[in-house]
């Protein structure tokens, strides 16, 4: 156990075609049988964190019936545990703003009851597996007021636009942040992850919305970063930010990648999600399977290859899918062709249906379809 506790922003302003039309961006499916929110919750309790915020804003009846009470991960408790925080409930019912400065003022109470010394903010739509006592200890080493967390974005042809890129001194110091740059002078990308003494945190936040702002990194990281030692930890890890059809897509796809999926799924720090007993999958006689991601409870009569199949798939005979995300109890029927697919949920594909996108366009289909 550390003396930290966290605080999920589970709802970021990301729209993501009709893939998050219902849901929230933490509470979409991914891997097969787990959601994004998974991988930063889990972290935060493999690190010894027993008191976790998740503060959703809208489309957040998935992600409350995903999480529940926590048990799965091990937060149902009378001390501490899991709390969902709905911030209409607090300080910004009226006018509430868009920024994180107002979804953490909103949940201010919550914030000062709780007992730890240190608070870890994160956003809910990153795929990773980190250690938080390591960030904590890099924090109190470099006497940090604030500690940011990065990566190094080794692909040069990967856009940056959207997301903030700082500047590190040899002292691990951040020295410049530039939010959405057209041309990033580094690659050190902002992962959304910070660390800080709690009390502090509430003292700029508190300052920050008494001047009517909302944003944290530009109304406060920004603002603040010549008065403040505010130090980067560099993360080495595999990192996934979902923020778009092509980031779902790919890092969806790297899953099937051994090397990348042992990286993230490390057995000594699981990836805790809801658990959904279900029967084995079911293969036909002439069922093929290569290279694929297959979660329980699925029937499988056709040809799969480089492909994630949720619970509850039925695919029929002479059915062929290659390089496709096909989510819960969807069904494709017999003689059907698809390729680089996203499927939603509970989606029907009628008998020798043709579905083809591309690795950089693939096609969406919405929840509940019938094609």
């Amino acid at each position: 156990m550390i003396n930290a506790m966290g605080l999920i922003m589970s709802d970021k302003e990301i729209h993501i075609n009709s893939l998050t039309d219902k849901r929230s961006i933490s509470a979409l499916p991914f891997a097969a049988k787990y959601r994004l929110i998974d991988f930063i919750l889990s972290s935060m309790v493999n690190s010894g964190i027993t008191n976790v915020g998740v503060v959703p804003r809208q489309n957040y009846s998935s992600l409350m019936d995903h999480l529940g009470s926590g048990k799965e991960w091990d937060l149902s408790r009378k001390n501490d545990g899991l709390h969902i925080l709905p911030p209409l409930m607090g300080r910004g019912i009226h006018g509430l703003g868009k920024g994180d400065v107002d979804l953490i003022a909103a949940v201010g109470g919550f914030i000062k009851r709780s007992k730890q010394k240190y608070i870890i903010l994160s956003d809910g739509n990153m795929v990773l597996n980190i250690d938080f006592k390591d960030v904590i200890d890099f924090h109190m080493e470099n006497y940090a007021d604030i500690t940011l967390v990065y990566y190094e974005e080794s692909n040069a042809d990967r856009n940056l636009f959207f997301h903030t890129i700082l500047e590190i001194d040899n002292d691990n110091r951040v020295t410049g942040l530039e939010v959405r740059p057209r041309r990033p002078k580094t690659k050190n990308v902002y992962m959304n992850i910070l660390l800080m003494e709690k009390s502090f945190l509430q003292y700029l936040t508190d300052e920050a919305f008494a001047r009517g702002e909302s944003d944290l990194v530009k109304d406060i990281l920004i603002k603040k970063l010549s008065q403040l030692n505010i130090c980067a930890y560099r993360f080495n890890g595999y990192v996934g930010c979902i923020d778009s059809i092509d980031s779902y897509y790919r890092h969806s796809m790297n899953m099937l990648n051994e090397e990348m999926r042992e990286e993230l799924f490390n057995p000594n720090r699981p990836i805790y999600t809801k658990i959904k007993d279900q029967v084995p999958t079911k293969y036909g006689n002439n069922a093929y399977v290569e290279n694929c991601l297959i979660a329980d409870g699925c029937t499988i009569e056709g040809q799969i290859e480089n492909s994630i199949v949720f619970r509850g798939v039925y695919i029929g005979k002479g059915t062929r899918v290659k390089n496709c995300i096909i989510m819960q109890n969807s069904v494709i029927q017999d003689g059907c062709d698809l390729e680089h697919v996203i499927m939603d949920k509970e989606v029907i594909v009628r008998e020798s249906g043709r579905l083809i996108g591309e690795y950089n366009y693939p096609m969406i289909i919405a929840k509940g379809a019938v094609v």
